[in-house]
């Protein structure tokens, strides 16, 4: 048995703590931008008006940022 450090191992747990930390920071970042909409008026509760489209555009915001 060899001592030597498993290199593709090391790999693949930071490329999966980079995925996972990426994946984070984009919930962080559309969440405060939920927030600050909700903060200025700019998205609200009812679906009246434009807040439907603004919904469905958060949305596909939100679908990118996932990729």
């Amino acid at each position: 048995m060899t001592r030597e450090p498993d290199y593709q191992k090391a790999y693949e747990i930071l490329d999966k703590a980079l995925g996972d930390a990426i994946h984070i920071l984009q919930k962080a970042r559309l969440r405060t931008k939920l927030n600050i909409q909700l903060d200025t008026g700019e998205l609200t509760a009812d679906d009246e008006e434009d807040s439907a489209e603004l919904y469905v555009k958060t949305a596909w915001d939100y679908a990118d940022h996932c990729k």
